[in-house]
């Protein structure tokens, strides 16, 4: 397993460390392919920075909070932080998913029905639309 990270977040790997506070070199949460895995599921820096945040908090999950000799390392205090981070990734993303809509413009759709190679549609809005012998609609039949 490896693990790289660069100030210059000229890769999405270097994105998803830094939105998820993975940059610390004496302190490697994630390695590079667990990462790497993380993107090829979803390509988004977010999205992907959102499941890595999941990643370490269980990984945290598994440990306990520990103290020796006065001192202490809080595992919770951790695990809140990464749940504050998870928080603001989600709200950053706006919300869990995000929806993209394919399509073209109007202007592109006036193009392509009026090129007489384009395959037209077998089904369009309106199709079963009613209208009269005068154009307009009454709920007749033609």
């Amino acid at each position: 397993m490896t693990w790289s990270f660069s100030d210059s977040i000229a890769t999405d790997r270097d994105k998803v460390r830094l939105k998820i506070g993975d940059t610390d070199t004496d302190d490697q949460l994630l390695s590079n392919e667990t990462i790497d895995a993380l993107l090829d599921i979803r390509a988004d820096v977010i999205l992907c920075s959102i499941d890595a945040c999941r990643a370490i908090l269980a990984k945290l999950a598994r440990d306990i909070d520990r103290s020796a000799a006065g001192m202490s390392g809080s595992r919770s205090q951790k695990t809140q932080h990464y749940k504050d981070i998870l928080a603001n990734l989600v709200k950053e993303s706006g919300g869990e998913t995000r929806v993209k809509v394919g399509g073209i413009s109007k202007s592109d759709n006036d193009t392509l029905n009026d090129d007489s190679d384009f395959e037209k549609p077998t089904f369009t809005v309106g199709m079963n639309d009613r209208v009269n012998s005068s154009g307009g609609s009454n709920g007749d039949w033609c």
